[in-house]
C-alpha cells in the first residue's frame, strides 16, 4: 500500500543511496552514478518531489515509450516526440520534458528514451492508415526491431507510413497498427536531445535489435556537428 509519506521517503532513499555511493567513491577513488528511470506522465511528478530528488541524481531518465498502448483501444503512437493532431492522449517526448522542467529537473540532467521494440493493435478499421482510430482491445506489446525488419517494414502486407507531426513512424496492414522507432525517428531524437540541451538518448533494449541498425542511429544522432540550444 502506499502513503502520503511515500514522496518524501522516495527523496530520503535517494539521498540514503548517494550517501553510501560518495562514502564508497572515497575509498575508490572514483565517483558514481546515481541514475532513475522515471515514469514520462504528470503520475510519475505527483508521486515524488522531483525538485529535491534531482539534487542527489546524476541523470533522470524518462522512459518515453509504453506512453500508448497497454490500457488503451485507440491506436497511436507509443514513443511520439511529439503530440500529432486527433490524438487524445497529450503525453509526449516534448511534453514530459516540459513538465520535468517545469517539475525543477535541469535540461542538462534528462534523458529521453527511444523503443527497440513495438506496441501493437489488431481489429483496426481501415482508416487514415489505422493512426488514431478504435481498435477491438488495448495494444499489446508488438514486434521487437529484428523482427519488424525482417517481416514486417514493407513486407507482408505491411506499409510503412511517417506522421511528420509526431515525428514518428507506423505500419498498417489493413487491421493491424504497429507503432515503433525505426533510424528515421531516432534521428529525430537525437536532433531534439541536441536543441535542447538534454544530456542525451536511451533505450530499452538492447536485445530487441539484433540488426544494430537503431543502436548506430542513436550514436550518428548524438554526434552530429553543431549544437543547438535550448528553447
Amino acid at each position: 500500500m502506499s502513503s502520503p509519506d511515500d514522496k518524501t521517503n522516495f527523496t530520503l532513499l535517494l539521498k540514503t543511496i548517494r550517501n553510501a555511493l560518495d562514502r564508497k567513491g572515497e575509498r575508490d577513488g572514483r565517483r558514481y552514478l546515481l541514475t532513475i528511470a522515471a515514469g514520462a506522465d504528470r503520475y510519475y511528478l505527483d508521486g515524488t518531489e522531483m525538485d529535491q530528488a534531482q539534487k542527489v541524481l546524476d541523470f533522470v531518465q524518462l522512459m518515453t515509450y509504453d506512453m500508448r498502448g497497454g490500457f488503451q483501444t485507440l491506436t497511436g503512437h507509443h514513443t511520439n516526440i511529439y503530440t500529432g493532431t486527433g490524438d487524445l492522449f497529450r503525453i509526449s517526448v516534448d511534453a514530459s520534458v516540459r513538465m520535468f522542467v517545469r517539475a525543477g529537473v535541469p535540461r542538462e540532467k534528462i534523458v529521453i528514451g527511444a523503443a527497440f521494440y513495438s506496441r501493437m493493435w489488431k481489429g483496426v478499421p481501415d482508416v487514415r492508415n489505422g493512426l488514431y482510430q478504435m481498435a477491438a482491445g488495448a495494444g499489446g506489446y508488438g514486434p521487437d526491431y529484428t523482427a519488424l525488419a525482417a517481416e514486417y517494414i514493407g513486407k507482408n502486407g505491411y506499409a510503412r507510413y511517417w506522421d511528420d507531426e509526431a515525428k514518428a513512424p507506423y505500419l498498417f496492414d489493413g487491421s493491424s497498427f504497429i507503432s515503433y522507432d525505426d533510424e528515421e525517428s531516432i534521428g529525430h531524437k537525437g536532433e531534439y536531445v541536441r536543441q535542447n540541451g538534454l544530456a542525451g538518448l536511451m533505450f530499452w533494449e538492447y536485445g530487441c535489435d539484433r540488426t544494430h541498425r537503431l543502436l548506430d542511429s542513436i550514436h550518428r544522432a548524438l554526434n552530429q556537428a553543431g549544437e543547438g540550444k535550448p528553447e
